[in-house]
């Protein structure tokens, strides 16, 4: 009977350890559909889910932070490879600001500091084109 107890109560905690909450679960299936974004529409529906994770308290909403700005850094990526420019800069910029929430929550994760330097870096870009515009003019 004491080996049957032990064996369950392993079981029971090997179960719950490996358990993903819902919140987890609907974070990771959002998550898989940015790389399937094509369009800017698909950016802004899948920005308008993170937005909406992200008000939910749980652990991991910092995840909800980081993709936010992925996806807003993959928006702004989608515009320059083609020939339509908008706003670049404020889109930009409100990406470096969820990431930043991010980084508040979780500081030493490398995901959200490689992602801080890509967003630098898209910002560096933006300010040179700026500059190379004004100069033809």
């Amino acid at each position: 009977m004491k080996k049957f107890l032990l064996t369950s109560c392993f079981a029971l905690f090997g179960v719950l350890t490996y358990a993903q909450s819902a919140y987890e679960v609907k974070l990771n299936e959002k998550a898989k559909k940015i790389s399937a974004a094509k369009s800017v529409a698909d950016y802004d529906n899948l920005f308008k889910e993170f937005s909406e994770l992200k008000k939910v308290q749980d652990p991991y909403k910092w995840k909800a932070y980081y993709y936010s700005g992925l996806v807003l850094y993959n928006k702004v990526e989608l515009i320059l490879k083609g020939s339509k420019r908008t706003d670049l800069e404020s889109i930009n910029a409100l990406a470096e600001k969820y990431v930043l929430g991010s980084l508040s929550a979780q500081p030493s994760d490398k995901e959200n500091n490689d992602l801080l330097n890509l967003i630098q870096e898209q910002k560096a870009r933006l300010e040179a084109g700026k500059t190379i515009l004004a100069n033809k003019k």
